[in-house]
């Protein structure tokens, strides 16, 4: 069976195909009761039903009920994840992947610690990447299969889950979509 450009485009529109990038590994936050509580029924079932989609096409959904950040974990909260909390140690090595489902919106790119109370990074990124993503890495492809190595300089900042999460952040410049997933962690 033949396809064309337009009839394939028809087709992903239809059934709602606007995936792009998510991290698998490690297991990012998802969602829960207290994000529907915070963010609306609305805006949860827009980021759910593309898990890999971009946070502007939920914030476009916002109604009264929405009370939350999106831009930061995607509005997924700690509450909801708390099982999910993982122990490091300084100088710990943590494998990730991000599942890169349609790369033609080149942006930049990187892995912070973020302090959850303001949104911010703390210190400078992880790892960085001024053009993702990058059409010559790999394979092995650097910028979708990384590690990165907990910092030294956490110990009070980070010492009790709900204070920081690893956010794995892309920002596809051309057309201004933002991709985000956070892992909730505590230096121990």
């Amino acid at each position: 069976m033949r396809y064309t450009f337009a009839g394939l485009a028809s087709l992903a529109a239809i059934t709602g195909v606007q995936s792009h990038a998510v991290m698998t590994t490690p297991v990012p936050r998802g969602t829960g009761a207290k994000q529907v509580e915070l963010c609306g029924a609305l805006v949860t079932t827009v980021l759910e039903r593309d898990r890999a989609g971009p946070i502007e096409n939920a914030v476009t959904s916002t109604d009264s009920n929405y009370k939350c950040n999106a831009y930061m974990c995607r509005g997924y909260q700690y509450e909801d994840n708390v099982s999910k909390l993982r122990a490091v140690t300084a100088g710990e090595v943590i494998a990730f992947h991000i599942d890169l489902i349609a790369g033609h919106h080149p942006g930049y790119a990187n892995v912070s610690i973020v302090n959850l109370a303001t949104n911010k990074a703390i210190g400078t990124p992880l790892v960085n990447w001024a053009d993702w993503p990058d059409s010559t890495s790999g394979p092995p492809r650097n910028d979708t299969d990384f590690t990165v190595t907990i910092p030294n300089t956490l110990a009070t900042a980070c010492d009790v889950g709900g204070k920081c999460a690893i956010q794995w952040f892309w920002y596809a410049t051309g057309n201004k979509q933002t991709y985000e997933s956070c892992v909730d962690f505590y230096v121990q």
